[in-house]
């Protein structure tokens, strides 16, 4: 659960921790076509200030996806879905993960397939 106050730039820090990597990659996310992320020096730029872009003023629905793409050369293609839109007079203070399956591949572990390869 995040805050609908969040922002783009917040939402692929908390992604960073859930998976436990350190934002050494190019990233973006792609919602409704567009792209957003927060740039790197020498990657790609981005049309949007991802700390200004609020999740909230984005046309999102309840059970629709989108793409967080992370590390251009491993190709880490993660589908995020909104499962609830709830809005609060209090947001929350900080994110809360409700649920989680396995635990999340090594940063540069050499991508899906590799790391496919190395799991029993």
């Amino acid at each position: 659960m995040v805050s609908e106050d969040s922002t783009i730039e917040d939402l692929h820090y908390i992604l960073q921790i859930a998976l436990g990597w350190s934002d050494d990659h190019l990233n973006r996310f792609i919602i409704h076509g567009k792209d957003y992320g927060v740039s790197h020096p020498g990657g790609i730029w981005f049309s949007d200030d991802p700390s200004d872009v609020r999740l909230a003023d984005l046309p999102l629905r309840e059970r629709e996806k989108f793409l967080y793409e992370y590390d251009f050369s491993d190709r880490w293609c993660h589908q995020i879905r909104v499962e609830a839109i709830a809005l609060s007079d209090h947001p929350l203070p900080a994110p809360v993960c409700l649920a989680g399956k396995r635990a999340a591949p090594p940063e540069d572990c050499g991508g899906p397939e590799a790391f496919d390869n190395t799991t029993p």
